[in-house]
């Protein structure tokens, strides 16, 4: 994190949660941030120029068919295309509902929402075009998977709840679809207990999971981490839907933090700028390059999060820990890009005890390199170009309010230097 320093600080009105923010990531490489900034209220970061400066405010959203008394609890979003903005919202949230009598209880109601329009549509548009499915759990984590059918690559919704299961939905013209989720993805089903660590798995609630495709989309590697400590990491066959190899890890706290990430991260300096940059320049969120090495964060509520190296050649059996980072209570949420600019992934970790931790791999180790106090617990960590400047912003969501650190123009001046060898 070196070169950053805390520029904006908004407050916002009660604390949100992990599952409060998403990006979208437009074709020409914009981005935009939506949060949650309350148990009700969802706003982005809009920038401006206002006397020769750039001013960046919040602009509250008004996402339609939502109560005034719901609260929110995950939102996610999806480009549809690679060609064309083609934006779809998924929120999930709760009512809370007396009974009648004659013993009057109190109990939630559930929902998820998917908002959509058409290829260009605007931020208001969407909006306004919603569509409702009632749920019989307590959703957590919203996320989104590629699977294949027919050579032809297609998404689906992913849904973790409170009855232990992952839910997935496809999006019909006017309702929410539910699919049986091993029927695409099976490495997310829920097996018949036949060994002591499926009992685990049978009797936990997902925290975390996710997905990332290889480059041709004909595999993908798939993790979930559990309340119970128990994680799976699985190679999947996504033309034949078959697990290929699974492994099975036990912590001894709940899993708050799984991501999967390449330690190269590809940039742009004199030499690529001179050949032109292929198409294939930008990599695909959803994807990881399996010629290059992949990696697997693990980070839980009490023990120091980990690092498995070269999961493809490796497994989970070169294994890295990120010494201390247990220190500040809870690892909460991970950030993994590259902040430094030596096209070199570094590791972020947002803890409960109010600090971001800053790892960089040094002499084949995790090294923490900085931390940063941030005063409130970090729920969420974001990294992306706010005010259109061409450099990105780190956003992070705190227990009170919404912090921007932004790089210092004098750093950013040294590193343009170097990139074009001036």
């Amino acid at each position: 994190m070196d070169g950053l320093v805390q520029s904006v600080v908004y407050e916002t009105s009660s604390p949100a949660n992990i599952y409060s923010a998403t990006v979208m990531r437009m074709v020409d490489g914009d981005q935009k941030i939506v949060m949650v900034a309350s148990k009700k209220d969802m706003i982005t970061l809009e920038s401006k120029i206002v006397d020769n400066k750039v001013v960046t405010s919040i602009v509250e959203l008004n996402f339609s068919n939502i109560p005034s008394n719901a609260e929110i609890i995950s939102i996610h979003c999806i480009n549809k295309c690679k060609e064309f903005d083609d934006f779809v919202f998924g929120i999930t949230y709760a009512l809370i509902v007396e009974d009648e009598e004659p013993v009057k209880s109190v109990k939630p109601e559930t929902y998820l929402n998917i908002y959509s329009g058409f290829p260009g549509s605007s931020l208001e548009a969407i909006m306004e075009n919603c569509i409702t499915l009632k749920l019989d759990f307590v959703p957590f984590q919203l996320n989104h998977a590629i699977y294949m059918s027919e050579s032809q690559k297609n998404g689906m919704w992913l849904l973790s709840g409170s009855d232990k299961k992952i839910h997935a939905y496809k999006i019909g013209e006017k309702e929410i679809l539910e699919q049986k989720v091993e029927e695409y993805f099976i490495e997310f089903e829920k097996k018949e207990k036949e060994e002591e660590e499926e009992e685990d798995t049978e009797n936990s609630i997902v925290l975390c999971f996710g997905t990332k495709s290889f480059n041709n989309y004909k595999k993908r590697m798939s993790f979930y981490g559990c309340e119970t400590g128990y994680a799976m990491f699985a190679i999947v066959d996504s033309e034949k839907n078959k697990i290929l190899h699974r492994f099975l890890e036990r912590y001894e706290s709940p899993i708050t933090v799984m991501q999967l990430f390449n330690i190269h991260k590809k940039t742009v300096d004199i030499d690529n700028i001179l050949s032109g940059v292929k198409d294939d320049f930008i990599p695909d969120c959803d994807t990881v390059d399996e010629k290059e090495q992949i990696c697997l964060l693990v980070g839980s509520a009490v023990e120091s999060a980990v690092v498995y190296m070269n999961v493809l050649k490796n497994d989970l059996r070169n294994a890295i820990t990120l010494t201390d980072s247990n220190r500040h209570q809870a690892i909460v949420c991970a950030l993994i890009t590259d902040v430094n600019f030596d096209s070199k992934n570094e590791i972020l970790l947002g803890t409960y005890g109010n600090y971001i931790l800053n790892y960089v791999y040094e002499n084949n180790n995790w090294v923490e390199q900085q931390q940063f106090d941030m005063r409130d617990s970090v729920y969420t960590i974001c990294y992306l170009d706010i005010a259109g400047e061409g450099v990105n912003d780190v956003v992070v969501m705190s227990e009170r309010g919404i912090h921007i650190l932004k790089h210092e123009p004098s750093y950013i001046v040294e590193v343009l230097k170097n990139r074009l060898q001036l």
